[in-house]
Parts: C-alpha cells; structure tokens; sequence
C-alpha cells in the first residue's frame, strides 16, 4: 500500500486561484499540467505570491468524465481572471493522508480515507483535494513522490 499514515487535523480556510476542467480518467495528467501552468503563470505575471504547493480539488466524478479544479494556495485573496477562478480550499476537519508513490496508485490512498472515514463514524463534508508536496521535475523516480490528500469531515454520523 503506497500510503503512510492518515489522521485528523483542523484546517483554516485557504485562498486559491484555480482552473476547472472536466477530462477522462486517461487525460487528466495533461489537463492538469496545462491547468497549473496557466494558473501559476498568470500568478508570477499578476505578482501574486503563492503560499505551498498546487493541488487538484475533484468536485465530481462520474463515469466517464472527472471534474477537477487544478490551482494553487495563496498567501491572501485575490480575484479570479476570465477562466482562472478564485476561491478557498475549506476550513474545518479533514481526514489527511499522506501517499508516497506514483499518482496512478491515489485512488488507492482514497479508497482507505474513505474506509478510515467510515472507521472512525465520519462522514464526507465536500469534495477532497491533493497537494503535490514533491516536483516530479526534482523527483524523477515515482517512489519518491508525495502527495497529500485531503477530504473534509461533516462530522460524527448518528
């Protein structure tokens, strides 16, 4: 199992810009670097300071298309600019895992968030998002990589 750990921790509302795409499970690794190169392109042209790592938040899923919101944290708000969108990562309890290895094994990672989610008589409180804490650029071999998943908590089910 490519994943290291899972717990709670409490989260504060954090201000990102963001593009949302809907793509097939097969081009979301494209979609996602034109996303993010938009994205962190118009912040270095715009001087807006970045605070971390880009991240994909996956407001739905259905069986043939993924939509996804790709972007980066931001130190304050901002507004958006045409299709780049302004918003927050939400605050409040989540449920964060820490995955080490190749993207195509998260839906792994997720599946045991879901189960610990369920374990721990949580139930899901919005969409989950991971943050990119390794570059592959910087990490070339996929057993180096780090991703954190996040997947907010609504809190204890009856």
């Amino acid at each position: 199992m490519p994943m290291i750990s899972i717990e709670r921790r409490e989260l504060v509302a954090q201000p990102i810009l963001f593009i949302r795409r809907q793509a097939a499970q097969s081009e979301i690794a494209d979609v996602l670097g034109q996303c993010l190169g938009m994205v962190f392109g118009h912040c270095q042209k715009a001087g807006h300071a970045v605070a971390g790592q880009p991240f994909t938040r996956y407001p739905s899923a259905g069986p043939g298309l993924v939509t996804l919101e790709a972007g980066c944290p931001l130190a304050a708000p901002v507004p958006g600019d045409g299709e780049i969108e302004a918003g927050f990562l939400q605050s409040g309890a989540a449920a964060v895992a820490v995955h080490a290895g190749p993207y195509d094994q998260l839906r792994e990672t997720y599946a045991a968030v879901e189960r610990w989610m369920e374990d721990q008589g949580q139930r899901s409180g919005g969409p989950p998002w991971e943050v990119y804490v390794t570059d592959p650029g910087d990490y070339p071999d996929p057993k180096d990589w780090r991703t954190e998943v996040y997947w907010p908590i609504a809190g204890h089910s009856e």
